[in-house]
């Protein structure tokens, strides 16, 4: 996996604070209208997202490129494929 710390990342979606289906709607929302290739950072406070997230890039056919927990947030980067 890449070190997070140097991925390019493209857009960014922030949800703090914001629970459960609202993460996965926003990043939904947002792969719509960007192009194939794109890395989105989404940033959660909703601990359901480590199970939420991988289960709908599969699900989708989105490559979830890396998962992480900041301290009392989770961070993930998913890239759009076409």
């Amino acid at each position: 996996m890449a070190d997070s710390s140097r991925m390019d990342t493209s857009v960014r979606v922030d949800t703090s604070g914001r629970p459960c289906p609202v993460p996965i709607l926003e990043i939904a929302k947002a792969m719509r209208r960007l192009p194939v290739g794109t890395l989105v950072e989404l940033v959660s406070t909703d601990r359901g997202l480590e199970a939420d997230l991988p289960a709908w890039c599969e699900a989708t056919g989105h490559e979830l490129v890396r998962l992480e927990r900041r301290e009392t947030s989770y961070v993930g980067w998913v890239r759009k494929v076409g």
